[in-house]
């Protein structure tokens, strides 16, 4: 009695049958990422390429995102957002073959961030149409949960597994499974037919909606992502330095998501029942602390330490945060033109990704005049805990 009042009210259980397809596909995918994802810029850093240059790399994939989005969000528009997912997984299978292959030909440095533009371009803004569009009203708490728990859950198998992989067989072989992988998410999306109805989407007007007076206060609480990208590529680089197992590394992180997984069910709860901007601006406030802490960081307790805590206040942040965004797409929709989901979306992506451009310039000029790697590591944390309280103001 207890366990099944438990789970009707910390999960969805009214899950539309296309929200339903995307979670499982998206579970594959965060699979596929959790092995591969923490594991690319150490990958990168470790063939020999520095900061700075890997900080080039990716500005060069961000800034084309940037130019092209609405062209994946005029693809889906017109051929279904299922279909752009598709072709997206495409593009991020030869990502990783190009990633691999860089340190033999040293050209697909500079190729590669094209790739992996185009896989975004395709896959982001169809995932989160698709998503805002069937996620079901009183759930959007809970349904985003649903996706950040089971992410949570293959966080914890992930990184150990592909520590272990690359420890035994190499990168090679990590890249191949991950590949692998990617082409199966698309399964679960492709059993049934997608019913859309075709519409054009407008290249101009993406760029007057994201800069609009009227969007100013959303667009700066975006910025924050910015703080994503260097969790994502900055954090792994410093915690290699400092635990040079691949391995253990993989299990570290493993073991702090598992912690982190245990609490998350109750802030999808909270999402749903309480003030999704008092929970947003709590996690804000932690997880800018987490940032700061991570200037005194110098050890593997310390980093298991920081690292449970910043995964538990981003979820904090980002659990609120999706639901807010997927219930104004609604709202929108709501009205009764079904484009403006999109139109939300990009507008999304958009603020996000220049948000992250911002980051790696900062962190450009940063690693360029700052000497002392580690101190350089330690100005764009004190930067990734001032982006994180752009947060506050959504």
């Amino acid at each position: 009695m207890l366990v099944s009042k438990f789970f009707k009210s910390f999960l969805p259980f009214n899950m539309r049958r296309q929200v339903r397809e995307l979670f499982i596909a998206t579970t594959m995918v965060n699979f596929a990422l959790a092995m591969v994802m923490i594991f690319e810029p150490i990958y990168l850093y470790q063939t020999g390429h520095s900061l700075h240059k890997i900080m080039l790399f990716y500005l060069m994939a961000y800034v084309l995102y940037f130019l092209i989005m609405p062209f994946g969000a005029k693809f889906a528009r017109k051929k279904g957002y299922e279909k752009g997912m598709f072709v997206g997984t495409f593009f991020f299978i030869i990502f990783y073959l190009s990633l691999f292959l860089i340190f033999y030909y040293p050209l697909l440095f500079y190729i590669s961030p094209i790739i992996l533009a185009v896989h975004k371009m395709f896959y982001w803004p169809a995932y989160h149409a698709d998503f805002a569009h069937f996620c079901k009203d009183t759930e959007e708490g809970r349904e985003v949960t649903a996706v950040t728990i089971t992410s949570s859950l293959v966080y914890i198998i992930g990184p150990a597994l592909a520590g272990f992989i690359i420890f035994e067989w190499g990168y090679n072989t990590l890249f191949i499974l991950t590949s692998i992988i990617f082409l199966a998410s698309n399964i679960p999306t492709l059993v049934t037919t997608e019913k859309f109805k075709p519409t054009d989407f407008p290249y101009k007007e993406t760029y007057r909606n994201l800069f609009s007076k009227k969007n100013r206060k959303e667009f700066l609480a975006y910025l924050g992502f910015g703080e994503e990208f260097i969790v994502v590529m900055v954090w792994p680089i410093f915690i290699s330095l400092i635990i040079t197992s691949v391995f253990d590394l993989g299990m570290i992180i493993a073991l702090a998501t598992l912690i982190t997984t245990m609490l998350t069910f109750y802030i999808g709860h909270l999402s749903d029942t309480s003030d999704k901007r008092k929970i947003l601006r709590l996690g804000s406030a932690f997880y800018s602390l987490g940032w700061f802490i991570r200037i005194f960081i110098a050890n593997r307790v310390g980093v298991f330490f920081v690292d449970t805590l910043s995964r538990l206040s981003r979820n904090t942040v980002a659990i609120p945060l999706m639901a807010i965004t997927y219930e104004k797409a609604k709202e929108i929709t709501n009205t009764g033109n079904h484009k403006y989901v999109m139109s939300r979306v990009v507008f999304f992506e958009m603020s996000l990704v220049i948000g992250k451009i911002l980051a790696m310039l900062l962190i450009f000029l940063i690693s360029s005049l700052v000497v002392d790697e580690i101190m350089a590591f330690k100005l764009i944390f004190v930067l990734a805990g001032g982006m994180s309280l752009l947060y506050l103001l959504l």
